[in-house]
């Protein structure tokens, strides 16, 4: 029997369940009883809302005014420019993507008896219910882009493993408003797009790319880095004909600028400048980039946390094989982006569940993973038929497990070491003199670049 029959849908069913999983869990956790689901970067990348659409008030002075509800003064806040005006560090992408939710949401604590506060808990029931959705999305765009390369249970196994064996899982359902899993959605869709034969309505078609590259630079500045790979894309195939059209690359001019005019208008407002770094003595050493202690240190090392990476890396050679120019458009993309994700100065950043940073970049390495997998399975032998299947899904366990210990803080969130890891490694409780093998991190000096 054929592979293709063999798998026939399965990438269909492999949607269906992981979405099962994801809500079942999101609900299970609930968060949002606890007010627990607006906090840390999200209180800033969601404040643009309540700010604009119920106390009409983009300086966030609202906070201070008498009587205000403690929930919003709790969650309020902005940083403050030399000149003392108020402005939000994170940029405002993110309160795009969300703003269906948080009018759903308004909507309803004002026919219930919950505040209309923009913080009561529709509004993070709402936002945590919109990471799901967007989660859902991400897997039905990456699924059909995938299959235009890869066999049907190829695509099954990547986009499976991508949603539930990696980091990726726990920033949907846990941390699900943080940028990262809305950050995939948005560059799945952007793949989506980039891979498709178009034929007519081509500016208008190269506008939608470029505001859609807008947006993603919006929610996450970093991820501007994204936007060669449909450029690289583009020019290195030559049956696209766009390629080498002057009038779509001005459509994705047009198209990007107004993608982040939202947030350039913001910046014009609050700061008088239409371009303004908010993250003040934060920056980057170029110089000194921590790569090996960001892919493989135990602080935060991507591939020590989610292993089902190193198969996508293997993957590039099956890739390689059938593809040469999707290679060469994405490899570039994946270098420049670990290369100045790891020289920012937090190159651990912060508290976190394993190397958040890098998730941004799976529907990129879907690519090589689903090569991998596609070329495991039209194997003969039935060793090498089941072993990369095997592999991931061993690495998927190992990823829910890891979350449990996260969740639970046997896996610390920012201060782990090699001893500690090993000591708590597949353990279900603390270890003996844990807090001894933990090694907190050196904040104020990394900000000096010291200690990389």
């Amino acid at each position: 029997m054929s592979i293709k029959s063999n798998w026939s849908k399965s990438s269909v069913w492999a949607v269906a369940i992981a979405s099962a999983v994801l809500l079942f869990t999101t609900f299970n956790l609930a968060r949002w009883k606890n007010h627990n689901v607006v906090i840390h970067d999200i209180q800033s990348y969601y404040s643009y809302l309540p700010a604009l659409f119920i106390y009409e008030d983009l300086s966030f002075n609202y906070k201070f005014e008498e009587g205000m509800d403690p929930i919003v003064v709790q969650n309020t806040w902005a940083m403050v420019t030399p000149e003392g005006k108020p402005v939000q560090k994170m940029s405002g992408g993110l309160s795009i993507l969300y703003s269906p939710f948080f009018f759903i949401s308004h909507g309803i604590a004002k026919i219930t008896n919950y505040a209309a506060n923009g913080y009561s808990r529709p509004y993070q029931m709402g936002l945590g219910l919109s990471s799901v959705f967007y989660a859902i999305l991400g897997m039905l765009l990456m699924r059909k882009t995938l299959l235009r390369f890869f066999s049907e249970g190829a695509v099954a196994l990547t986009v499976f493993s991508i949603y539930i064996g990696t980091n990726l899982f726990y920033y949907t359902v846990a941390e699900g408003a943080m940028s990262h899993n809305y950050s995939v959605f948005l560059i799945s869709l952007l793949a989506f797009l980039v891979t498709q034969r178009l034929k007519k309505q081509q500016f208008l078609f190269s506008i939608l790319v470029g505001t859609l590259i807008g947006l993603i630079t919006i929610v996450r500045p970093i991820n501007a880095i994204i936007a060669l790979f449909p450029a690289l894309y583009w020019v290195l195939n030559k049956e696209k004909e766009v390629g080498k059209n002057w009038k779509h690359w001005i459509g994705v001019i047009i198209g990007g600028l107004l993608g982040i005019a939202p947030q350039l208008i913001y910046w014009k407002y609050a700061t008088g400048d239409w371009i303004y770094y908010s993250y003040n003595d934060e920056g980057f050493f170029f110089s000194d980039p921590a790569l090996l202690k960001g892919l493989f240190g135990f602080r935060k090392g991507w591939l020590i946390y989610t292993p089902l990476m190193v198969l996508a890396w293997i993957g590039f050679i099956p890739l390689f094989k059938e593809s040469k120019k999707l290679v060469a458009s994405i490899v570039p993309v994946l270098a420049l982006y670990i290369f100045v994700v790891f020289s920012w100065w937090c190159w651990w950043y912060g508290g976190s569940f394993g190397m958040r940073a890098m998730i941004d970049c799976y529907t990129l390495l879907a690519f090589p993973l689903a090569a991998l997998a596609h070329w495991s399975l039209k194997q003969e032998a039935r060793l090498k038929r089941f072993m990369v299947p095997t592999l991931m899904l061993l690495f998927l366990g190992l990823n829910q497990w890891q979350t449990f210990q996260y969740r639970k803080g046997i896996i610390h969130y920012d201060s782990m070491t090699a001893q500690a890891y090993q000591a708590a490694f597949l353990k279900a409780k603390y270890p003996k003199n844990y807090m001894q093998l933990i090694e907190a991190p050196d904040y104020e000096a990394a900000k000096k670049g010291e200690g990389r």
